[in-house]
């Protein structure tokens, strides 16, 4: 029996399932084509009222598209996909108009005239597939993330987990945890006859859940490098007022996104923009000078920049070149785990090498020299930080690493009471695991996430 809330929810489905959707697919008009996706029960129906006939299934054919008055609205290109060979696990069919507006618009009418024939919401095809077994929940979140690549990185990480390489490898897990289970609770059938093969059969249960409790460990430091990939990383330019900040975001940019004064504290405010870094998509902020001052605009410039490099994944800390001695008067970084990159900038300015010998790399953001090797070091960290390509594919959403952690601390109680003789209570710490696994990929409680998940989605997708 269904928990009401999940209950509800089906109910809500089936009511909207129930009835036939419709939505521009491709890009804003006029376009040279316009896709325009049917789904429902509606679909055929639709087909006869709008061309005469349904074409074959899955093969393009040329038809005319006619209004209500027998006016020739469109000659299109339409694709039936019968529900068993579509993605929504409906029947759908594809009309691929020319992209007038007055063309959509004329279908838009048609369509809107038929019974039980609405608008879709944002990602509802995506949910009516899910809803209907065609795709899983992670791939659905694989999907959302190829839409919103932006890096090749990103691409090919989304690409595999669309493919089911993460479903895959958690349903496997979840149903090695079911049958772990399943043998505890057959144990305990006997649990007044235990004899040496039972004790036997206890130590390979234990050792099989802290093998996967292992495995759950390494998922999650591929986590944090595929949730980093998936947000991308902070880049913080930190340093004094004057030393070349804003010159630098300028160059890393291609473009005079920040202004350059020799007037020290000309940025009071944080300035970020986004750039391809290695295929990682990365923010750089650059920041306002690090300086005691009694302006209170400035101060709070240097507040702000402050709280940047503290929850920044890397920070180039600049100095000027010309300084004789390394103040300490900015070492105030409080980031965790982030990666300083020293660097001294303004070396055409000196004739000896001495920022080199300071264990900094040497720049000059006025002749461009040592850009080159500051953005090899950039790309370095950057790929030490997001890099899963030699690996298999982990969770890359905070919601799968916490699922994960849940699993693996039920699973670390289940071994405690194992060792404890209490069987039955680690029997019911496996079931928890199992179902912190099945949140994952949504075999149990999708509801909440599924709101939040297809709010980014565009209308026909």
């Amino acid at each position: 029996m269904f928990h009401v809330k999940h209950k509800t929810f089906i109910e809500r489905m089936f009511m909207a399932n129930s009835q036939t959707i419709y939505a521009l697919s491709s890009g804003s008009l006029p376009s040279a084509i316009a896709v325009v996706r049917i789904s429902g029960s509606l679909t055929k129906k639709t087909l006869l009222l709008l061309a005469g006939k349904v074409p074959k299934p899955r093969k393009l054919t040329l038809m005319e598209l006619k209004s209500k008055n027998k006016e020739i609205i469109d000659v299109s290109l339409v694709c039936f996909f019968p529900k068993t060979e579509s993605i929504t696990g409906e029947d759908l069919v594809e009309l691929h108009l020319h992209g007038s507006v007055a063309v959509l618009d004329e279908i838009y009418l048609f369509l809107a005239s038929i019974k039980d024939l609405r608008p879709a919401e944002p990602g509802e095809f995506t949910r009516r597939s899910l809803i209907n077994g065609k795709m899983g929940l992670t791939q659905v979140e694989g999907l959302a993330d190829l839409i919103a690549a932006e890096t090749k990185e990103q691409r090919i990480q989304s690409l595999r987990q669309l493919n089911g390489e993460l479903s895959d490898k958690y349903l496997k897990w979840r149903k090695d945890l079911i049958e772990t289970r399943a043998k505890i609770e057959a144990l305990l059938d006997f649990s007044d006859e235990i004899d040496v093969n039972q004790n036997v059969e206890i130590l390979s249960l234990e050792r099989n859940i802290y093998n996967l409790i292992k495995n759950i460990d390494q998922d999650l430091i591929i986590g944090r490098a595929g949730e980093k990939l998936r947000s991308g990383l902070k880049i913080a330019l930190i340093g004094a007022p004057n030393v070349g900040k804003s010159s630098l975001i300028n160059i890393l940019l291609k473009e005079d996104r920040a202004i350059v004064s020799p007037q020290a504290g000309t940025t009071r405010d944080i300035i970020e923009a986004r750039l391809d870094l290695e295929g990682v998509p990365v923010t750089i902020y650059d920041t306002a000078g690090i300086r005691k001052t009694k302006n209170k605009i400035e101060k709070e410039g240097v507040q702000r920049s402050q709280k940047t490099a503290n929850t920044a994944d890397i920070i180039v800390l600049i100095r000027s070149a010309e300084e004789n001695i390394i103040s300490d008067k900015i070492d105030f970084i409080n980031s965790e785990g982030a990666k300083v990159i020293k660097i001294f900038n303004k070396i055409d300015l000196i004739k000896d090498k001495r920022p080199i010998s300071l264990g900094g790399l040497a720049v000059s953001c006025k002749t461009k020299q040592g850009i080159e090797s500051l953005l090899e070091a950039l790309g370095k960290e950057t790929k030490k930080l997001t890099s899963f390509s030699d690996r298999a594919i982990g969770p890359n959403r905070i919601r799968h690493i916490n699922h994960l952690r849940e699993t693996k601390e039920s699973l670390e109680m289940a071994i405690i009471e194992i060792r404890a003789h209490k069987i039955e209570v680690a029997a019911d710490f496996i079931r928890s695991a199992s179902v912190s696994l099945g949140r994952i990929i949504g075999a149990v409680d999708i509801e909440d996430v599924l709101d939040e998940l297809f709010l980014g989605f565009c209308i026909g997708k």
